[in-house]
């Protein structure tokens, strides 16, 4: 009974001393790539870089508990960050306190949606869903994720990204603003973890563009030269605390929470089913859902941005040896390590290379092999993904997922009529 509340005990309870090596190093490694995304998705959810820290502590460890996966990754994603970017800037100003009190507690919307989702056994309703829908509302969110770090590429004020038109329209008016010593540490900062890419070093190129970055901000005072740095990030553990809850505000965040809690849940349990399937794990879509779930209310718990399973993190977790689950109860210690004795550290890390590490990361979001094969062999999905992908582009992100949801129920009801 216990296994089935909590299926991830199963893994910590039955643990051989042979896993023990492999889960150390995916533990740390993970930790390594986790805290440079950490800071960088906050800045895409409109939150302070803590934010990001405080969702790799909690929400993970109650993951590790009631998920079924015992390689997912759970923390702040970067498609997370900007639906919920989008979704709340457009009720009130970003930045606001406001803005950052509807941050946390679209946390407890969202989990609050995915457990009860879980609990009437919603899972079985993903093989349904096109997965060129899916395909093309992800493909254009990467795209807008990187638009909307070329303000800190480039060292400008732009306005939020609405919509592909006016946001061109305003960066081609900026471009005469632009700081080139924040251009010169963007660019190499790309061309970086290009090269570490494909040579695949030890250490992850997010982890040495944070590293070499902030050194060379702080040697060559180029802060001071208007290149735009993290700054203070606070230190100590997250203190627990119950979100102020009110009925109005969790209606206007509902259309907001119900796309973050069907997305995110896809691209958890997308990633966690093919390593499942690889290694003969069982994995419960419901299941998944209630974990999830799980971890989202407790990220509102500790004041941090909603968070889901990471394809690249869960990826690196396995490839680097995890065996249980214990390797992301590893990476937890560091990460609450690095909050007690090292956030001073990342006090100069610039700006425009964290915008590095999401522009890098996000791209290989982008399907473009899909989007070629649908033009050369046209059907109904090809219509499904590029009108997703257009409208999540031209119109907003919401519209565009709500678009091509309703675009794929017509499909259907129209196959089923003839």
């Amino acid at each position: 009974m216990i296994y089935k509340l909590m299926p991830g005990l199963r893994f910590l309870l039955n643990y051989q001393r042979s896993f023990l090596s492999g889960d150390i190093t995916a533990g740390i490694t993970v930790a390594i790539l986790f805290i440079p995304q950490c800071i960088a998705y906050s800045i895409i959810a409109g939150a302070p870089p803590i934010y990001g820290l405080y969702a790799a502590t909690l929400p993970l460890l109650v993951y590790v508990l009631f998920g079924s996966s015992r390689f997912l990754s759970v923390g702040p994603v970067s498609i997370v960050g900007l639906l919920a970017f989008s979704g709340i800037s457009s009720i009130v100003e970003p930045e606001s306190s406001q803005f950052l009190g509807l941050v946390v507690l679209l946390g407890v919307v969202v989990g609050g949606i995915q457990f009860a989702l879980g609990c009437i056994h919603f899972g079985k309703i993903v093989d349904f869903i096109p997965s060129a829908l899916i395909s093309g509302f992800t493909s254009a969110v990467a795209l807008i994720i990187a638009f909307n770090q070329l303000k800190h590429l480039f060292g400008v004020k732009l306005t939020p990204y609405k919509e592909v038109v006016s946001f061109f329209t305003d960066l081609s008016l900026k471009l005469s603003q632009v700081n080139p010593y924040t251009l010169l540490i963007g660019i190499a900062s790309m061309i970086l973890l290009i090269v570490v890419k494909k040579f695949k070093p030890i250490l992850p190129g997010s982890f040495i563009v944070v590293v070499l970055g902030t050194f060379i901000v702080a040697w060559t005072d180029l802060y001071r030269k208007d290149v735009s740095i993290v700054g203070t990030i606070p230190g100590g553990l997250p203190e627990l605390t119950i979100p102020s809850i009110h009925m109005d505000t969790i209606m206007l965040l509902l259309p907001i929470a119900f796309g973050i809690a069907v997305i995110s849940f896809l691209e958890s349990y997308a990633v966690a089913k093919a390593l499942a399937d690889k290694n003969g794990d069982s994995l419960q879509a419901n299941q998944e859902l209630r974990g999830i779930g799980l971890a989202n209310i407790a990220s509102s718990f500790v004041g941090a941005i909603p968070v889901a399973g990471a394809f690249s993190r869960t990826a690196v977790n396995y490839q680097s040896g995890a065996k249980t689950n214990l390797s992301s109860i590893i990476t937890v210690l560091i990460i609450l390590i690095t909050l007690l004795f090292f956030t001073p550290l990342f006090y100069f890390l610039p700006k425009s290379a964290l915008a590095a590490i999401i522009i890098v990361s996000v791209i290989g979001l982008v399907d473009v092999k899909r989007a070629k094969y649908l033009m050369k062999h046209p059907q109904t999905d090809t219509v499904i993904f590029m009108v997703t992908f257009l409208a999540t582009l031209f119109i907003g992100v919401l519209y565009g997922l709500v678009g091509g949801i309703i675009l794929s129920i017509l499909f259907v009801l129209a196959k089923k009529s003839l």
